[in-house]
């Protein structure tokens, strides 16, 4: 695990809830070790999580019996293995989720784009209102001569590309912020219409060159898919084992809920 989540302000000062499984108290101090593991938008949301993560632990430790003495992790994995095992998908299985899925493998679409960014901060509603207007203005102009972009880029963008006449040269996916990459890749080659909108401002947008994402052929992605499938039913196995294990078990203090979140080990 990642100490990774931020304990609420105040929180610390909330007494923590007492939870039992099976009669046995859920030592307060491993519950405060927890939470710092699990980030959430209220105390209480971590709270739960983190409660849930202990209480699903205990039942698996409760499982492993003795062999938690020698080592907990090793045990509790164990525990998980013997319980969950799963088939692998049929290439029939395989086969399907492509043909189900099969926008899914594509290669990459790669845009050659030159922008022209009119910043405003993305809280300010007037200025954002006024860049809006500018950069319209600034497409208006190029429908009637496109060949001014660059001196128009070097002129009025904010960006560092207006020193290459707005040149952002080729982009994929990834390479830029993802508001304005959904956007980008649904525009033809050409002038847009419209200005672009980003947490950065508006952009006046030219795409220069599109190349649109090949279809991958079945073979090329089928280990890819049983592998994805394989995980997938390894993950529900141990869901529904889990979810046995709280059935019989006496929970006080929590209400148990399942989902990939909580029942990662």
């Amino acid at each position: 695990m990642s100490n990774c989540g931020v304990q609420p302000k105040g929180a610390e000062s909330k007494p923590l809830p007492e939870i039992r499984v099976n009669g046995v108290l859920i030592d307060e101090k491993l519950y405060a070790e927890e939470l710092q593991y699990h980030q959430a938008t209220t105390f209480e949301s971590a709270l739960q999580k983190a409660g849930q993560a202990l209480v699903i632990r205990q039942l698996l430790v409760n499982e492993a019996g003795d062999d938690v003495a020698e080592d907990e992790e090793a045990a509790i994995q164990k525990v998980i293995e013997e319980n969950s095992a799963c088939s692998e998908p049929s290439e029939e299985d395989c086969c399907r989720y492509f043909e189900n899925n099969s926008e899914r493998f594509k290669t990459e679409v790669l845009l050659e784009v030159d922008h022209i960014l009119l910043a405003a901060p993305k809280d300010d509603i007037e200025e954002r209102s006024e860049a809006k207007a500018k950069a319209s203005a600034i497409i208006e102009q190029l429908k009637e001569d496109l060949s001014l972009f660059a001196a128009l880029a070097e002129q009025h963008s904010i960006c560092p590309s207006n020193k290459m006449g707005g040149s952002l040269g080729q982009i994929g996916k990834g390479q830029t912020v993802p508001e304005f990459e959904k956007q980008l890749v649904r525009l033809p080659e050409g002038l847009a219409e419209t200005p672009i909108e980003s947490r950065y401002g508006f952009h006046v947008v030219r795409i220069n060159r599109k190349v649109e994402g090949k279809q991958l052929e079945y073979p090329m992605v089928a280990e890819k898919i049983k592998h994805y499938l394989t995980q997938k039913a390894s993950q529900l196995s141990i869901q529904a084992y889990i979810q046995t294990l709280v059935e019989k078990a006496k929970i006080e203090g929590i209400q148990i809920g399942f989902s990939d979140e909580n029942i990662v080990i």
